[in-house]
């Protein structure tokens, strides 16, 4: 099990480089489990080669408790268990993909 930070939607989380940010939390249905995962988009505005940007999805796991308290900064928590399996993360990618076609980056925490 891990504890999972939910960032707030829409709202820039800065790096040196530049920054990304959550555009939306979804859940999906897996074998009787449900899965976590986020459209994020990350932009490299402050770097000395240029700017870019790229949309992604991030699956930070099942989902054991959503919500569950807040944290000092009001974030709020869940407990997820990370997606280990290799074979999972192949058939949840390929569902993720399938339901979000502009997206072809799938990571897994």
């Amino acid at each position: 099990m891990a504890e999972y930070v939910h960032q707030q939607i829409g709202e820039e989380i800065r790096s040196m480089a530049g920054y990304y940010m959550v555009l939306e939390e979804r859940v999906l249905e897996y074998k009787g489990r449900t899965v976590l995962h986020l459209i994020e988009a990350a932009a490299a505005d402050t770097s000395c080669c240029g700017g870019a940007g790229l949309g992604f999805i991030m699956v930070p796991g099942y989902i054991n408790a959503l919500r569950t308290c807040q944290n000092e900064e009001g974030l709020w928590l869940s407990d997820v268990d990370p997606i280990k399996d290799e074979e999972e993360r192949r058939e949840i990618t390929a569902l993720i993909k399938a339901g979000n076609p502009g997206f072809q980056q799938v990571n897994f925490t």
